[in-house]
């Protein structure tokens, strides 16, 4: 439920997504200064790298049973440790192999990851402010991709963003209103009655 939602969810995941932009956001917009030196070194960071990692590397396990599941179910079924050994694995590799700007690759699995429950949650719901947060979902996991590639070009955005206590601001600015934006769709245009039909079948 929790890995592919239906419609009546949306309300709840654009709520988290608006919430986490709040988080990210907020506080370059309060203290630019002490946010623009964090910012910049959060590319090399290992330890922020690490944990990032391991929470992308996670999800990505618990979701690909999922997947496994509609595809192909009679291999998931025949093989259910598969995808568990998936995660030790990845962690220890990703960690000692790919240590270089880790935090940035693994910021790239997250964004490629974070579409999966809103596009889902958004597919049938009946509101037309469903497509901010599609927009928002292919706008992610476009740059995912490239960023799980290229984990440098990150790096380039996230300086080129910071390169001053002013644009830390404004780029922050530009951020909050996304989230407020967000948390108002979450608040009013995305809950559901019970009574509610999935688009196309009121």
């Amino acid at each position: 439920m929790l890995l592919k939602p239906d419609f009546p969810t949306l309300a709840a995941f654009a709520a988290l997504l608006g919430a986490g932009m709040l988080v990210l956001a907020l506080p370059g917009v309060v203290a630019p200064a002490r946010t623009n030196r964090l910012w910049r070194a959060f590319p090399r960071d290992v330890w922020t790298g690490r944990i990032l990692a391991v929470l992308a590397l996670l999800w990505a396990t618990l979701w690909g049973p999922a997947i496994l599941m509609e595809f192909v179910p009679a291999f998931a079924m025949r093989n259910p440790g598969v995808y568990q050994c998936f995660f030790p694995i990845a962690v220890v590799a990703v960690c000692t192999v790919l240590k270089d700007l880790l935090a940035c690759r693994a910021a790239g699995i997250l964004f490629a990851l974070i579409p999966a429950p809103l596009l889902a949650a958004a597919r049938w719901h009946p509101s037309p402010a469903r497509y901010l947060v599609i927009v928002i979902a292919y706008i992610l996991a476009v740059a995912g991709m490239f960023f799980i590639a290229k984990p440098w070009l990150l790096r380039d955005v996230i300086l080129a963003a910071n390169a001053t206590g002013k644009r830390t601001r404004l780029v922050s600015a530009l951020f909050l209103v996304c989230a407020l934006a967000i948390l108002l769709c979450a608040a009013v245009f995305y809950p559901v009655s019970p009574e509610t039909l999935p688009l196309g079948q009121n």
